[in-house]
């Protein structure tokens, strides 16, 4: 075998039982409540993103048209689409309940 592929099976030792401090139930509560804070907060955050653009872009805070608009928003742009598909697959997820 090549270096580092070679397994030494007289060193194994018996399966110990595992003990934690946090069981199982209190992991996966936990788990559970942090994914439905992601399926909340992110929905929330494209839609304040979007408000933030449309006051760029249209409501044209920066006091008119320009190039320098358009990359003002152009991150925020990314974000807001990066967030989006986020929050799509995290509410299409076979883990919602």
């Amino acid at each position: 075998m090549p270096d580092g592929l070679h397994f030494n099976m007289s060193e194994t030792r018996p399966a110990m039982a595992r003990t934690t401090a946090h069981p199982a139930a209190m992991n996966d509560t936990h788990n559970r409540l942090w994914r439905w804070i992601l399926r909340l907060a992110l929905p929330l955050l494209v839609f304040l993103s979007g408000l933030v653009l449309y006051w760029i872009w249209f409501d044209q805070a920066y006091g008119g048209i320009g190039w320098t608009t358009i990359i003002v928003g152009l991150p925020l742009a990314v974000e807001a689409a990066a967030a989006a598909l986020w929050s799509v697959s995290a509410w299409c997820s076979n883990d919602l309940l």
